[in-house]
This record gives structure tokens, C-alpha cells and sequence, in this order.
């Protein structure tokens, strides 16, 4: 075997190795890749599921809230507490922002505005209210 063969021969069995080290290195990629795409799903469906948790009770709240004799009733007067807490946030914090609601669909907007942003009615001075005018049932 002459120094051309020799080389050849090398050549051929590096060129051999650098294909197993790509398919290997493909391979890899392709199952990343797949599990990454299978993690992301598995996290999508976890947050539907606690999208769901939240609307189920959400519903079962609303069902069982007005009822004094509830098992839960400590848990609903905490969340009824804290809603009202939240609503004076809120209403602190459209203070500082110079914010109103709309009289006509209820969403925030500011104090000088002449439309609403969410659904064309002209926004009277008069008509406006602030958030501290709402109240929560």
C-alpha cells in the first residue's frame, strides 16, 4: 500500500467518522428539540388546567358565597375582604394615574380624555365617576 493509498484510506475513515459524529449530533438535536417541543405542551396543558381550577372555583364561590352555613365561609369572607382591599387600590392607584371609568362599557380612561379608547362614547365631564363612586357587590 502506497502514501496515496494510505491517505485514502485515512481520509475515508475520518470521513467516516465525521458522518457517525453529524448523525450523532443530529440525532441529539432532533431529541431536544422533540422534548423541548413536548415540555412546552406539557407546560400549555398545565396552565390550561389551572385556568380551569381557577374558573371552576370562581364558579363554586359564586354558587356557595351568599350561603352563611358553608363550610367555607371563613375563606369566603377572607376573599370578600380582600376584594374590597383590592378595589381601593385600585381605586388609590387611578387616583395617582388621573384615571376614570367609562360610563358606557366601564373601562379605564384617562380623566381629559373626550372618546373612550374601548368604545367611541363621548366621555362628559359630568358623567365621569371615579373608581371610590363604584361599588362592589
Amino acid at each position: 500500500m502506497g502514501f496515496v493509498d494510505s491517505v485514502k484510506d485515512f481520509a475515508g475513515k475520518f470521513g467516516e467518522s465525521v458522518e457517525r459524529g453529524a448523525k450523532t449530533v443530529s440525532n441529539s438535536s432532533k431529541r431536544f428539540a422533540e422534548k423541548t417541543k413536548i415540555k412546552r405542551e406539557m407546560a400549555r396543558v398545565e396552565s390550561d388546567i389551572n385556568t380551569d381550577y381557577i374558573e371552576l372555583g370562581k364558579v363554586m364561590y359564586e354558587k356557595i358565597c351568599s350561603d352563611p352555613d358553608s363550610e367555607f365561609i371563613t375563606t369566603i369572607n377572607d376573599i370578600k375582604e380582600k376584594t374590597l382591599k383590592l378595589d381601593d387600590l385600585k381605586a388609590e392607584l387611578m387616583s395617582l394615574e388621573d384615571k376614570v371609568f367609562c360610563t358606557n362599557c366601564g373601562s379605564q380612561i384617562r380623566r381629559e380624555q373626550v372618546y373612550c379608547d374601548k368604545c367611541g362614547k363621548k366621555v362628559e365631564e359630568a358623567e365621569t365617576e371615579t373608581v371610590s363612586d363604584v361599588t362592589v357587590e
